[in-house]
């Protein structure tokens, strides 16, 4: 049979549609940005270069990704088993579609996505054997024991946090990246797995046991990975060579904790653009001020209980934090944005993500140290969201997501600015 093809017409469209985009390309590249129609530059925001694979993760080996494949394998199989034991309307989950995607993964030979979807899909299939088990009175439902495996999974992930605490480096931009991603995992364990409640006469029922087996089996994984990167670690660093980096991690904790205290407080903050918008109404300037303070003061700097004892993450946690007051100050003070504005030029989205995308080829580069990628990772994915209409609406006015756009960049590149000499005291 001969495929149809397409009509002239569209053919035409096709084609027509094509040469626009590159002309509207080219009339970015060759035209102050603001010279141009905004539904020009609104196009344009989408196709400039955004940070590739700006985010370091460590590789992960063949065997660590089979054997967390094959556990989701196991899972789901067990529900399935469980699952024909049951009286029940409740639909088998299974795993939610990722067991395919991890072995396609692991097939292709990308082991770090395969072991991530193999994670992500044993939330699913552990929640339905939990609810199976608890649902047929099986011991393995048992509330105690299910805190003792979760207080066993966090008892084995606080002992490899002691074991690299010391933070024996060779060369630190390198090897600080390693150990904030171990640390990392140890923090997701002590918030995944399942923690015995005080009132032990508290019953649950079938869902809530699901969700607890689904944590501490998540738990469990996160524990492999971590042990699996500090033998990768290891053996980069050797066995009778590297410099411990702990004093100077702490000093730095302390250090960034102190320069946040000098800045206003979260609610100081948001109490001035409040003020914007009482004298000026909710325009583009106070939507501005509004996203910059939202962005850098919301996810406020803090060590909760799940963070004790791992202060390389503490450590870089505080420097983002303090980055992201330093760089609100910049932003504002950088502002093409005037209060009485009740529109704005969406040509400024496209010259602010030039500029940022610029000071990220200069700070971060194609091949970041594991620090260094760390660190500057949510500048890169500012870049990356930096476009009209990213997160936009119809049933709100186009300048909004404009401004959005445009701060996205402009917050990008003011903390570009700032972690140069950030990264220079972790590694020097």
């Amino acid at each position: 049979m001969v495929p149809d093809l397409p009509s002239p017409s569209r053919r035409g469209f096709i084609a027509g549609a094509g040469l626009a985009l590159v002309g509207a390309t080219a009339a970015v590249g060759a035209t102050k940005p603001t010279a141009l129609p905004d539904p020009l530059t609104d196009h344009a925001s989408k196709y400039l270069p955004d940070p590739t694979d700006h985010q370091w993760r460590p590789p992960v080996r063949e065997a660590h990704a089979r054997d967390a494949v094959e556990r989701l394998a196991s899972e789901v199989e067990r529900g399935r088993d469980l699952w024909d034991d049951l009286d029940t309307d409740e639909r088998f989950t299974g795993d939610g579609g990722w067991l395919e995607d991890a072995r396609e993964y692991l097939q292709a030979g990308r082991y770090r996505e395969a072991t991530v979807y193999a994670t992500g899909g044993m939330q699913f299939a552990a929640e339905d054997v939990g609810f199976a088990l608890a649902e047929l009175d099986r011991p393995e439902a048992d509330p105690e024991r299910l805190a003792e495996r979760g207080e066993a999974l966090r008892d084995r992930a606080t002992r490899l946090g002691e074991e690299i605490s010391d933070y024996r480096v060779v060369e630190p931009g390198r090897d600080l990246g390693w150990y904030h991603e171990i640390e990392r995992r140890i923090r997701l364990v002590r918030l995944d797995a399942h923690e015995r409640d005080p009132n032990r006469e508290r019953e649950y029922d079938a869902d809530e046991i699901g969700s607890i087996r689904a944590g501490n089996r998540q738990a469990a994984q996160r524990v492999r990975d971590a042990e699996h990167y500090r033998e990768q670690l290891d053996k980069l660093v050797g066995d009778d060579e590297g410099e411990p980096w702990a004093d100077r991690v702490e000093r730095l904790d302390a250090r960034y904790r102190e320069a946040i205290a000098e800045f206003p407080s979260r609610d100081d903050v948001r109490e001035s653009v409040e003020a914007i918008e009482d004298e000026h109404g909710p325009g583009p300037y106070y939507t501005a001020r509004w996203k910059l303070s939202m962005w850098c003061y919301d996810g406020d700097y803090y060590v909760a209980e799940w963070d004790e004892g791992l202060s390389l993450v503490n450590a870089v946690a505080a420097a983002q934090a303090l980055v992201q007051r330093r760089a609100h100050d910049r932003a504002v003070d950088a502002l093409v944005i005037d209060p009485e504005d009740d529109g704005f030029d969406s040509g400024h989205v496209v010259g602010e993500k030039r500029a940022a995308m610029k000071r990220f080829r200069r700070v971060v580069g194609d091949d970041p140290a594991p620090l260094l990628a760390v660190l500057t990772a949510r500048a890169g994915e500012d870049i990356d969201v930096a476009e009209v209409g990213f997160a936009g609406s119809y049933e709100r006015p186009i300048w909004r997501d404009r401004v959005d756009a445009y701060c996205y960049a402009l917050i990008a590149r003011m903390k570009l600015k700032e972690y140069p000499q950030v990264y220079g005291r972790f590694v020097e």
